[in-house]
């Protein structure tokens, strides 16, 4: 086996776990069709995605922590490999807390990808690059938001929503072990570069502080905590598909067409939006990203039942090309002022608190859908928390970061 892979390579291989993660959250088309077939109300099925995510999300810096002693690459498999075993599970549910340990399951499976995936390639790029090549990994990997719903779609309307769930578990598990291979090459080059003896004596408490005391980290942190109850991609690929389905009456083809146009525009976002940043500050672009998807989740409001399905598709399209960008843009800049191990942990903790406040607010939306029984004020109170952040994202823009 070759000692060395190639940057290229590195990121390629990488990009391919990210994609099948991502087609994961392609099968939110399929939540539609779960909701009614557990006969789930909005706040049990906001209960169940919040507590699996939360639950989820806590293991993000659990696994940017155990990489100072297990590889990355074990981490990112044995993730993939959680995922395909949650997927099964799945489809397998007949009630609420079937579903909502199965979920719990997968969302484990998804927690390493982001810290490990993340940092594997930050180590195999240079400063200069790494805006670029995080941004391929994003926005290639976005691609499975689109690949899943598209043959989810097709194959749920055939088969059922079970046996679809059933079958995408299967690719799922096959790259979780071709992860583990392929990266062990390269895994020593760089997961243990440049810290010798000395990273095992040092205090994880400290390293903490260190980080929080780093310019910038707490910002992004707080900003993120608001843009996860608005306009990030977790709270959109929740609900939007619910709100197409029973809130405009879309049926299941109609809907899988429009949703699949709104998740081009995430593919496309995050590797046109992470070029543009490098020109201008990841802060500054993602307090422009942030702004403009928070007036267009607030316009969402003027569609209603007979909407032209043209015209909603092109509006996903706008607002997911921005929010799903948001995610690489913040991380792009934790990555360019973090190094080594402090890397890990700190886009461990970044999707650690991204994961306590998503399942917060997916459990407090799904209130206000039942008790409001409309999508309008939700919407305008996702909009208004995009908006509080973009604001606290704009008061740096005399920064340079």
């Amino acid at each position: 086996m070759a000692k060395n892979r190639s940057p290229t390579s590195i990121l390629i291989v990488t990009t391919v776990s990210h994609i099948m993660q991502h087609v994961y959250v392609g099968s939110s088309i399929l939540l539609p069709m779960i909701f009614e077939d557990l006969k789930l109300n909005y706040s049990e099925f906001g209960l169940a995605i919040a507590v699996s995510s939360l639950l989820g999300g806590l293991f993000q810096v659990v696994f940017g922590i155990a990489s100072r002693r297990i590889a990355r690459h074990i981490l990112l498999g044995l993730g993939n490999i959680m995922l395909s075993i949650g997927t099964f599970l799945t489809g397998l549910s007949r009630g609420l807390i079937d579903f909502l340990c199965a979920r719990l399951l997968s969302n484990i499976g998804v927690a390493p990808q982001h810290p490990m995936g993340t940092a594997i390639i930050s180590e195999a790029f240079d400063e200069k690059s790494r805006g670029k090549a995080i941004g391929f990994h994003y926005g290639v990997a976005y691609i499975g938001n689109i690949i899943g719903p598209i043959i989810m779609t097709i194959l749920s309307i055939t088969f059922g929503w079970r046996s679809t769930l059933c079958f995408f578990s299967i690719p799922i598990f096959i790259v979780g072990l071709m992860i583990t291979w392929y990266l062990s090459a390269s895994e020593e080059k760089g997961n243990r570069s440049g810290k010798g003896e000395e990273s095992e004596k040092t205090r994880l408490a400290g390293d903490v502080i260190l980080l929080m005391k780093t310019r910038g980290i707490i910002l992004v942190l707080t900003a993120q905590a608001l843009n996860s109850g608005g306009i990030d991609l977790g709270i959109l690929t929740t609900y939007i598909p619910i709100f197409l389905a029973n809130f405009l009456e879309m049926d299941a083809y109609e809907r899988g067409i429009v949703y699949t146009i709104g998740l081009l525009g995430g593919v496309i976002g995050p590797v046109l939006m992470g070029n543009y940043a490098i020109r201008i500050g990841y802060i500054r672009t993602s307090a422009i990203s942030a702004l403009l998807a928070s007036l267009l989740t607030y316009i969402l409001t003027s569609h209603s039942v007979g909407a032209a399905s043209i015209i909603v598709a092109l509006h996903l399209f706008a607002l997911m090309f921005l929010s799903f960008s948001l995610p690489t843009l913040m991380q792009s800049y934790m990555a360019s002022i973090t190094s080594g191990y402090n890397r890990d942990l700190a886009v461990g903790i970044y999707f650690t608190m991204n994961s306590i406040s998503s399942s917060l607010w997916v459990w407090i939306i799904g209130q206000l859908i039942d008790v409001y029984s409309s999508f309008k004020p939700v919407l305008i109170f996702m909009s208004s928390l995009g908006l509080i952040s973009s604001t606290i994202l704009i008061s740096q823009f005399k920064k340079k970061i």
